[in-house]
């Protein structure tokens, strides 16, 4: 049975100064991302709440940490030159190139700091497929760091049922079963029944409201 003082020590590092600090620098910086790609702002905060919940189900510890750190997933995009990102047509082969170096150079970013390794991680693996056939180190399965795979899950659904400059919003439902398509293909299998645990719980209609 857990005591006061057990629950007392488990809220104890959400009550951390340094670590709200932390928690506060990484919310800026992937703002900073989002808006230099166009974006409200609101995919990272989706993004934190939906890694959250799938790490939660997964039973991964430091799961709020984890949701902070897949918030700078596409930091890389600020050394991408916004005609690239905003542009509505298909982009070319040289254009595609450089729109998927935005992997590597995020993770260059965040690995100069210590306490950004596992966010350099997401940022560097996020587009790695569980087949193999992901950028832009080729990994499959559990070769891909287990907190890129739950970030890739996240990403893909959140990209899915928004509107973007290419595409029109999927439809809560459809996108959900995209996503089961998917796993064992391009997405972590666990992962993905994760996803699917959080959306039988309600949690996914409150994050998405």
């Amino acid at each position: 049975m857990s005591t006061s003082s057990d629950n007392d020590r488990r809220r104890e590092p959400r009550d951390d100064p340094d670590r709200r600090r932390h928690h506060d620098v990484i919310y800026l910086l992937a703002r900073a991302a989002e808006t230099h790609d166009q974006d409200t702002g609101a995919h990272v905060v989706r993004i934190r709440k939906l890694v959250e919940s799938i790490a939660e189900r997964m039973n991964v510890e430091d799961s709020e940490d984890l949701g902070y750190d897949a918030m700078l997933h596409d930091v890389g995009k600020l050394l991408v030159p916004r005609a690239i990102l905003a542009k509505p047509a298909a982009l070319t082969p040289a254009e595609r190139e450089i729109m998927a170096s935005h992997t590597i150079l995020g993770a260059d970013l965040l690995a100069a700091r210590e306490t950004m390794h596992r966010a350099a991680s997401i940022a560097r693996s996020h587009h790695e497929c569980w087949d193999g056939s992901g950028y832009p180190d080729g990994l499959a399965g559990e070769r891909i760091p287990l907190a890129a795979r739950i970030t890739a899950v996240a990403d893909v659904f959140d990209a899915l049922v928004s509107d973007r400059v290419y595409k029109e919003a999927w439809s809560y439902h459809d996108a959900l079963a995209e996503l089961t398509e998917l796993a064992g293909v391009k997405l972590d299998p666990a992962a993905v029944a994760a996803l699917l645990a959080c959306d039988a719980a309600g949690e996914l209609e409150d994050i998405l409201a």
